[in-house]
């Protein structure tokens, strides 16, 4: 794979990773209409790793908090209650916990169809389309405040879980679940994306075995790949915050039913 065929799949990566037009999908139609597929497991943990840390550069100060009050607490088993109820950064983490449960259910259950999926560009055309009709109706969600619980950040969760069926856009869905549900769009902007940071760790280190021998790509391309992914990664993520906040998270929908109608058609 030459260098630019590893910047173009970077990118692509980098942009549709925090965009709510879902990474998944968009990867596996970038493989099926310009042949660029990504060669072996490498370079695909390198990608993930490289929006991973974008979520980390960007949300650091509100990561650190987070780990630091729950490790911190979590030991004091009697005043776990009390620590959920008074420090907000201790109840952030026990949130993120929670809302990982539908996804863990789903990928212990269902994964083998999950990967089904990842061959099929009308399934992917299908989902596209739900994405958009979802995003679409957030303009219709209540202009209310209400605070992260338990009961709106399994209901995010859910969401979470859905989007593992590629179209369907992980930070679309558990945002506009969260919109829906009328919390704070602030902090949905910063919970949507500091929840999907175990799975990704999660995911990642199940993919590590997948790794046989020699990388099929130079290490300067899977580093520059990282790169790439790493600094779009950035962009995406504070141009969709910035889209948030002003609430024209709608605005994507158009694209994505739009591309999911091609997709299906010409599929």
């Amino acid at each position: 794979m030459s260098t630019l065929e590893v910047m173009i799949i970077a990118i692509v990566q980098g942009l549709t990773e925090f965009l709510p037009v879902s990474s998944s999908g968009h990867m596996v139609l970038t493989e099926a209409l310009f042949g660029l597929k990504v060669p072996g497991i490498t370079l695909e943990i390198a990608l993930h790793f490289g929006t991973f840390m974008s979520v980390l550069l960007v949300f650091r100060k509100e990561i650190t908090h987070i780990l630091i009050s729950f490790f911190t607490k979590i030991w004091r088993i009697r005043q776990i209650p009390l620590n959920y109820r008074e420090d907000e950064w201790f109840r952030m983490a026990v949130l993120v916990l929670l809302s990982m449960i539908p996804a863990i259910l789903v990928a212990l259950f269902l994964r083998d169809f999950i990967e089904g999926l990842f061959e099929s560009t009308r399934s992917v055309g299908i989902a596209l389309i739900f994405t958009g009709l979802l995003l679409f109706i957030t303009q219709w969600a209540p202009r209310v405040r209400k605070p992260l619980k338990g009961w709106n950040v399994l209901f995010m969760g859910i969401f979470q879980a859905l989007a593992m069926i590629p179209g369907i856009s992980r930070s679309g869905s558990t945002i506009s679940a969260g919109l829906l549900a009328g919390v704070d769009r602030e902090k949905i902007a910063k919970f949507s994306f500091i929840m999907a940071l175990p799975l990704i760790v999660g995911a990642t280190i199940l993919e590590i075995p997948e790794i046989k021998g020699g990388s099929q790509i130079s290490l300067f391309n899977i580093s520059l790949g990282m790169l790439v992914a790493f600094l779009t990664g950035i962009v995406a993520l504070k141009w969709l915050i910035k889209i948030l906040m002003r609430g024209r998270l709608s605005s994507f929908s158009y694209y994505c039913v739009l591309l999911g109608f091609i997709t299906v058609a010409l599929s």
